[in-house]
């Protein structure tokens, strides 16, 4: 399953879950220059509202357990 947040903002792409081994959502990061611009407060956002805080990051990729947290992800910061 893929899905695109909003497609013409171009900042995230939301993909999964794919299956037992991956059931995570992965919010991959497209716009880089805005994530950058904006990181110090995206953190602070993630260690306050997410459980594992700004570990979720992975390199260009936000990993989320469940699509409560991923809506709330988007929902902020599209």
């Amino acid at each position: 399953m893929t899905t695109v947040f909003p497609k013409e903002k171009g900042r995230f792409l939301l993909t999964g879950p794919f299956d037992e081994e991956m059931p995570h959502h992965y919010i991959i990061i497209c716009d880089y220059r805005w994530w950058t611009d904006n990181e110090t407060e995206i953190y602070t956002w993630m260690d306050q509202c997410l459980p594992k805080g700004r570990k979720h990051q992975q390199g260009m990729v936000v990993v989320i357990e469940n699509q409560s947290d991923a809506s709330n992800f988007l929902l902020r910061w599209q």
